[in-house]
């Protein structure tokens, strides 16, 4: 019984995790320089100390006091590493994520 029963207190972190995160796309870098192809996917949450931005495709963070402050971080964060990336030689897990950057990036 205890057993079942940690596995149902387990099951409720997990959901209330799930709860805090929300999926969304940004359709811009906020960047003069950049413009999105198409909208890059995103989860924000909070994980009670700050909001987290992910961009699963690319495996980049942003953080904020803010939702907002998350999603601006992590912009910031995709711009910088584009252009780190394109000034490297790069190993094969690096060229990946600037092969999936350069798919969804377009420069002006």
């Amino acid at each position: 019984m205890t057993e079942l029963l940690q596995k149902i207190d387990n099951i409720e972190q997990i959901l209330r995790k799930i709860e805090k995160r929300k999926n969304l796309f940004i359709h811009s870098l906020h960047d003069s320089r950049l413009e999105l192809n198409v909208p890059i996917p995103i989860s924000v949450e909070y994980d009670n100390y700050q909001f987290v931005a992910y961009a699963p495709d690319s495996d980049i963070y942003g953080s904020g006091d803010t939702e907002y402050e998350a999603i601006d971080d992590l912009r910031q964060s995709i711009v910088e590493l584009y252009f780190d990336l394109k000034n490297e030689k790069l190993g094969k897990d690096l060229q990946k994520i600037l092969d999936y950057l350069e798919s969804v990036i377009n420069k002006r």
